[in-house]
């Protein structure tokens, strides 16, 4: 196109910006986006918007802002379709002053009524934790999305509102399972029985997607009211309820959480049962979820059988193997079939045996396993480099340690600005009494 002058055509290239923006082009960095942006003659708001929105979709949602200063300098007018992502920005960010100067701006230019645009507005009051002007733009105008109803009633609970929060559930005018399921576990919280069982009546039997997102809900990290979800399980089961491989997997993955508290031999050992019973235990997802439970239950040889007898696990099933031998003081078994493993799940396999090494008081093996796991040139994702963090350079004080750790996260482009591993870095800078500004760790 810059050989034959079509980047100079605003058409052709206005095209050429929206490919390389594409969700499913990550490779395309955002500064050529920009680039390409640069060399349009007379972009319209629609060009601005394309780059907005890969600002907020692509995770740079604070460069989306001084984008749309530079806009408004050139005198270039918003469109309807400029405010939702900028408002999506603000949210991102929290950042209520922003998104009410965008609210201002949409006010003046008459985009109020519209209904994408009041929907974001509405999420980012209630994500910026403001209840009342998200409720004010709620009631502005026509019916919005059902994910607006539920960023409502999810802001009322927050705000231990339940009252105001059940009357907007008896508003919407599609009750979905998100919504319903939330009621449910949060009528459960304060033991409004004749409403939980109302909601639950309403359920089809045979909707085990219902079903299996109740379970989850009650498990989930802000609530894990895991008896809850048992019980909700053995009601079901009582009641002649249909029951699939998704109910099934919901109720392990309780067991497996709840076994760090209870002792759940016996419950595992029914559910396999039932499995078997309904003709479900050839699932593999399911196979994987019950070496997990019995791996978590202590019950390693019953997980080690499992484990042997069947054709195909994916890297979940052998990392709750290996958890497990580990767990039972198995080490030998461990090493074993950490040496066996194959390719494709490697960064679990290092993550769990540097984990164990580092936990039991053997530093310079967990560190030896660190070291072979780099020169293999492995790429582990942001919370298995977080787990490193934590178990190696900040519980032994090894500075020279978590600076090289450092160094490498910034040489292979990961994202340290506000994130968890930022706040990793922080922490285990602090435990090592290292006296380095923020802005110089990140940089350096």
């Amino acid at each position: 196109m810059i050989l034959t002058g079509f980047i100079k055509d605003t058409f052709a290239a206005k095209r050429l910006l929206q490919f390389s923006t594409h969700d499913d082009l990550p490779f395309i960095h955002l500064d050529y986006s920009y680039r390409i942006f640069n060399v349009i003659e007379n972009p319209d708001a629609s060009v601005y918007n394309i780059m907005m929105m890969a600002y907020v979709e692509r995770n740079y949602p604070h460069r989306a802002i001084p984008f749309y200063k530079l806009m408004l300098n050139r005198n270039v007018g918003p469109n309807v379709y400029t405010y939702p992502f900028l408002v999506e920005a603000c949210a991102i960010q929290k950042s209520e002053f922003e998104g009410k100067q965008m609210h201002n701006h949409v006010f003046k230019l008459g985009f109020g009524f519209d209904v994408h645009v009041r929907s974001t507005l509405v999420d980012m009051y209630a994500d910026c934790w403001n209840t009342d002007d998200a409720r004010m733009v709620f009631d502005e105008g026509p019916m919005m999305g059902s994910f607006v109803w539920f960023s409502l009633l999810e802001r009322y609970i927050g705000d231990g509102d339940l009252e105001r929060a059940e009357y907007i559930y008896n508003l919407m005018p599609e009750k979905n399972t998100t919504a319903s399921t939330f009621m449910i576990v949060n009528f459960t919280c304060y033991f409004y029985t004749e409403k939980i069982d109302k909601l639950i009546s309403e359920i089809p039997e045979n909707d085990t997607d219902s079903w299996s997102d109740i379970i989850y809900c009650f498990q989930a990290r802000n609530r894990e009211m895991y008896e809850e979800a048992l019980d909700i399980f053995i009601n079901m089961h009582a009641d002649g309820v249909s029951i699939d491989e998704l109910v099934v997997e919901a109720v392990l993955l309780c067991v497996i959480k709840f076994a760090r508290l209870r002792n759940l031999k016996m419950m595992g050992k029914l559910i396999h049962s039932l499995v078997v019973k309904i003709g479900i235990e050839c699932d593999v997802e399911l196979q994987n979820s019950l070496m997990g439970m019995y791996s978590a239950c202590g019950q390693i040889l019953s997980a080690q059988k499992l484990f042997n007898g069947i054709c195909w696990f994916d890297k979940y099933g052998w990392h709750r193997v290996l958890s497990g031998y580990l767990k039972c003081g198995l080490l030998g078994k461990a090493k074993a079939l950490f040496e066996s493993r194959p390719e494709e799940i490697w960064e679990v396999s290092w993550t769990v045996m540097i984990k164990y090494f580092s936990r039991h008081g053997c530093f310079f093996e967990a560190l030896e396993l660190f070291q072979e796991m780099m020169r293999s040139g492995i790429r582990l994702d942001e919370h298995d480099l977080c787990n490193i963090i934590i178990d190696l350079p900040y519980r032994y004080g090894a500075l020279d340690l978590g600076k090289c750790i450092h160094a490498y996260l910034i040489k292979n482009g990961y994202c340290l600005k506000g994130g968890s591993l930022d706040s990793e870095l922080s922490c285990m800078y602090s435990s090592c009494e290292c006296e380095v500004m923020k802005d110089e760790r990140r940089w350096q």
